[in-house]
């Protein structure tokens, strides 16, 4: 089972997300906006108008700068 997790800035709607990855599908995801955090996984994987991500990581154009450690991830995830 291949774990990864990255952090991305989306200028366009000023959002920082941090999703974790098992096998290439999105398990969790963080949305930080305006000092709002919103916690998403496969058990809940929707608030409002917020959804966790449902294509495969391919589909995204990540740099080597946007992938984080599981340690990371998991302290923001927990405060």
């Amino acid at each position: 089972m291949e774990e990864i997790f990255i952090k991305k800035y989306w200028s366009e709607d000023d959002i920082i997300f941090f999703i974790h990855f098992s096998n290439s599908v999105a398990v969790r995801q963080i949305e930080i906006s305006d000092g709002n955090k919103i916690l998403l996984s496969q058990d809940n994987p929707f608030f409002n108008e917020s959804m966790l991500y449902d294509q495969s990581i391919e589909d995204l154009e990540l740099s080597e700068t946007d992938f984080i450690s599981k340690e990371e991830f998991e302290k923001v995830w927990k405060v």
